[in-house]
């Protein structure tokens, strides 16, 4: 398959815009786009087919022989797996971010109001939620402990500074106060931390205050590493919680 702007493509997208106009005034759509906009959209979906025909395409093995008909569907289911796993980490980092905002910014509403001794430590903890961000969470594989009991076990962030206590104390307090957090979606699964946990491979978040970054890690990067970074200029101050 050639690019969209070869002449033979381009005859067709050509003729595919005829036919979609005239069917968009014959059968009255309720939406009519310019000639331009349209164009646009076939020639995008265009590159999408041909992405998906080039990957179909049988591929050189080890052996320097092309693939199989099976070699290749084995590939691509292999490649689909990869994706379909990203995107289900991502959408356990993103909704992490948001129980764990939810639950100190409702934290520190309620002490507020009631004036309690450890409001400080809670806005400190939401703060600190707040500048790592959805992309400062860490990552998870789903598994089984004790071939009973389905975990996460959350993959270890070189970069990342050890924050497992103050993390735990946002998780169990929404499971603790479930009169506040009103139970939505699938049930917390148990979350595992420990050094042999898989180490994550996302690179490290840029921007982020000195003081969210692991002293170990950062003190092993050269110049270049360190100014890649962009590390924030304002400072984090650290706060040792203690929390009711």
């Amino acid at each position: 398959m050639h690019s969209p702007s070869s002449l033979w493509n381009g005859a067709i997208i050509d003729s595919v815009l005829q036919e979609l106009q005239t069917r968009c005034r014959d059968e009255n759509w309720p939406i009519h786009r310019s000639d331009t906009n349209l164009r646009a959209l076939i020639v995008d979906r265009y590159r999408r087919l041909r992405t998906v025909w080039r990957k179909a395409q049988p591929k050189l093995t080890e052996k320097g022989t092309l693939e199989t008909p099976a070699e290749t569907e084995t590939r691509l289911v292999a490649e689909r797996e990869t994706v379909l796993k990203a995107n289900r980490q991502t959408t356990r980092r993103h909704n992490k971010y948001y129980w764990r905002t939810a639950v100190v910014k409702n934290l520190v509403k309620l002490k507020t109001e009631e004036k309690e001794d450890d409001v400080d430590a809670w806005k400190w903890l939401k703060d600190l939620i707040t500048s790592l961000g959805e992309h400062g969470m860490s990552s998870e594989e789903s598994g089984v402990e004790n071939e009973v009991e389905a975990v996460l076990r959350v993959k270890n962030l070189p970069w990342h500074r050890s924050i497992e206590r103050e993390l735990d104390l946002i998780d169990l307090q929404r499971l603790l106060d479930g009169d506040i957090f009103a139970p939505q979606g699938a049930r917390p699964l148990r979350r595992i931390r420990a050094p042999g946990n898989p180490a994550s491979a996302r690179p490290a978040v840029k921007g982020l205050p000195i003081a969210l970054y692991d002293r170990s890690w950062i003190a092993e990067l050269s110049q270049r590493q360190l100014e890649a970074l962009h590390i924030a200029d304002v400072p984090f101050p650290w706060m040792k919680i203690a929390v009711s």
